[in-house]
């Protein structure tokens, strides 16, 4: 049962709670960060409240506050607040994989790198926290582009892009049941596939277009295939789309509530990667890139060497 702190009623669910707190005339943030407060860790202003599950889990409200935090604690204590942070998201998310940098990105964590060093090795750490590693290692070079074989090869288009992209090899127009570019030769390309999007249709996919999204995953899973999902827009602008002129502002979806489906997508089938990239000229180089490396791509974060600058 939950208790209102207000007037002792009881609840049996906090959606009924929170329809009950109209009649105090307060707001869920009024109602939560008065008799619940918290505070960020830097700056000790009150977290802001995007969600009840946000705010009872954030320790600071913006990256930056985090970062300078970071910066002011001795080793110990930047190591225990990462270890408990970790340990506290895998038991509550249920996690089975070790997150992505997408994941990772998209919440308030501290990034790769630096829990790569902290806990002395990110990927080691996860597999005896119990979680799956998906990728190898953390990224120290790029993808090796292969030149043979495949002169005679070429990138199947998919006969609904409407924009297709441009490639230095030859493209053929084919019907394909899920993506939207794939390489001649399956075997070349470890029977990859890739989703292009541009940031309206990311956005779209991931709130109204989900379910249908996991149904077009699903198809190819059947395939046996790897499926990327290519966004032409960089993760920062992803993240803050809300901000963005050119993006509609009759979107009704959030980024948190985006970045939260994107994250269930990347627990949930282990066969796709989110990679964003910033603009069309990026996405039609890695596109190539990613069909002619001979599979590494499946073998590293792809967002995670981007940011590196190793691809």
């Amino acid at each position: 049962m939950i208790t209102c702190k207000v007037c002792g009623k009881e609840f049996e669910s906090d959606s009924s709670l929170h329809k009950h707190l109209r009649a105090h005339k307060l707001r869920m943030v009024e109602y939560y960060q008065k008799y619940f407060p918290r505070y960020d860790l830097y700056d000790k202003k009150i977290i802001k409240f995007k969600s009840k599950q946000f705010y009872f889990e954030a320790d600071f409200n913006t990256k930056t506050n985090l970062k300078k935090w970071i910066k002011e604690q001795p080793e110990h204590i930047t190591k225990k607040y990462c270890d408990d942070f970790l340990t506290n998201r895998i038991e509550t998310r249920d996690l089975k994989y070790a997150p992505t940098e997408v994941e990772l990105r998209t919440i308030m964590s501290p990034p790769t790198l630096f829990l790569d060093n902290i806990l002395d090795g990110y990927y080691k750490y996860c597999s005896d926290k119990g979680l799956i590693n998906r990728f190898k290692s953390i990224p120290t070079e790029g993808l090796i582009k292969r030149t043979k074989d495949v002169e005679n090869e070429a990138i199947y288009v998919d006969t609904r892009e409407q924009k297709p992209l441009k490639f230095k090899i030859p493209i053929e127009v084919k019907t394909l049941n899920f993506g939207d570019y794939a390489f001649s030769d399956a075997k070349v390309s470890s029977n990859t596939y890739i989703e292009r999007k541009s940031i309206s249709d990311f956005i779209g996919t991931m709130s109204g277009g989900f379910e249908r999204f996991k149904k077009e995953i699903e198809r190819s899973i059947e395939k046996d295939a790897y499926l990327i999902i290519l966004v032409e827009d960089t993760l920062s602008n992803c993240m803050s789309f809300n901000y963005l002129p050119h993006v509609s502002k009759k979107i009704k979806a959030t980024p948190e509530f985006v970045f939260h489906n994107v994250r269930q997508l990347i627990q949930a089938y282990p066969s796709i990667q989110f990679l964003f990239v910033k603009g069309r000229p990026e996405a039609s180089r890695l596109i190539q890139r990613i069909f002619v490396c001979g599979g590494m791509h499946k073998e590293i974060d792809l967002q995670l060497a981007y940011d590196m600058k190793l691809l």
